[in-house]
């Protein structure tokens, strides 16, 4: 690489950053609803336990639908882990 040379940073598109984002802040209360629902078990409360369950539901289909939007953008843009690859390195 000469002195002129621009480094090669590696880029992400923007959309998929932010559906990246969302997907995993998705997952993380799914995630939360879970261990909550798992600690209400011990304690065998069915008012609260039925409530926690349609929570947990709820945030698992959050969930699938934030990474249905991901796969869809990654199929529709192209925009998949390829690109964390530098063009360097990238396979002709």
């Amino acid at each position: 690489m000469g002195g002129g040379d621009i480094l090669n940073l590696y880029v992400i598109c923007p959309q998929r950053q932010r559906l990246l984002v969302n997907y995993r802040d998705t997952t993380h209360r799914y995630s939360e609803a879970v261990r909550d629902l798992v600690e209400m078990v011990g304690l065998g409360v069915a008012a609260d336990f039925d409530l926690l369950r349609r929570n947990c539901r709820r945030t698992l289909d959050t969930a699938e639908q934030a990474r249905l939007a991901l796969n869809r953008h990654e199929a529709d843009h192209f925009c998949d882990r390829d690109d964390f690859i530098p063009d360097s390195h990238r396979s002709n």
